[in-house]
């Protein structure tokens, strides 16, 4: 675990420079900058590590994600398969990384959304941009050698919704008016 919280802190630190180059947050609301800013670097890096993996030419990918879709080769399309192992062939380390972190990277996604852009405030965006942004990296992982499992999809849908949850939660019992929300 520590290895990957370890690699996600490197590539935020790589991609810091061009994010205030680029972005220039000096001259803008500090605040929602700031918040912006820590988003973007995070999901870049959460996409950097989910999105690791075998690239090669395009017609080569294609005809592996064709190969093991056939094969069903390191796919796991039945719910809850993948959770159950972790349970009862349970080590510390392996639950961590595959059960607790699959959730925790995405608790992000679903509390910033709503925070950062007002028409990302409702059930139904929550619900929507949590399924889709784990399903988008689940399908890239076909391609690049990377295991597809259904499980992880479940995860991180549920870290994302925890994250919404969280954003309405706290928004429901606070008195300040959403100054980030754009």
């Amino acid at each position: 675990m520590i290895h990957y919280i370890f690699k996600l802190i490197c590539i935020i630190i790589v991609m810091l420079p061009f994010y205030l180059i680029f972005r220039k947050p000096w001259k803008r609301n500090p605040e929602r900058e700031l918040t912006l800013g820590a988003f973007i670097l995070f999901m870049l890096a959460l996409l950097a590590l989910t999105l690791e993996g075998s690239y090669r030419t395009p017609s080569l990918m294609i005809q592996d994600a064709g190969l093991r879709l056939s094969t069903g080769s390191r796919i796991n399309l039945i719910p809850f398969h993948s959770i159950k192992r972790f349970f009862t062939r349970f080590r510390f380390n392996s639950f961590m990384v595959n059960i607790v972190g699959n959730i925790v990277m995405f608790i992000p996604w679903g509390f910033g959304l709503p925070l950062l852009w007002k028409k990302r405030q409702s059930l139904l965006s929550a619900v929507l941009f949590s399924a889709l942004l784990p399903l988008f990296i689940e399908s890239i992982q076909l391609f690049i050698q990377r295991s597809v499992d259904v499980d992880d999809l479940i995860l991180n849908f549920s870290g994302g919704m925890l994250g919404a949850a969280l954003y309405f939660l706290i928004r429901k019992h606070t008195d300040k008016p959403d100054r980030l929300a754009r």
